[in-house]
């Protein structure tokens, strides 16, 4: 069920497909937030990799989930569609002063 997705992937459907904000605080996280519903959470930068871990991929699933962002498994849907999709270079994120 949980696959790898590229850190690109996942501040894509965060940011421009969910509403979310992300913040950077530089070289050890980036921190989401959805201002309509109050949810937060950090999910830590590894550089040398370019995929997310598997425990975080299931975090971000449980949290949308549970917060009421979107239903986990349209999560998973958006995801899959995306991933076939090429990918488009773009600059999401705000630094962290």
């Amino acid at each position: 069920m949980y696959e790898q997705i590229s850190y690109d992937l996942i501040k894509k459907v965060l940011v421009k497909q969910l509403g979310f904000e992300i913040f950077e605080v530089p070289g050890s996280h980036y921190v989401f937030t959805h201002k309509e519903t109050g949810t937060i959470f950090p999910l830590p930068i590894f550089p040398n990799q370019k995929n997310i871990a598997l425990t975080h991929h299931y975090m971000i699933h449980n949290v949308l989930d549970k917060s009421g962002v979107m239903d986990g498994e349209a999560f998973e849907a958006l995801l899959k569609t995306l991933q076939k999709q090429k990918p488009v270079a773009t600059s999401l994120i705000t630094k962290a002063a």
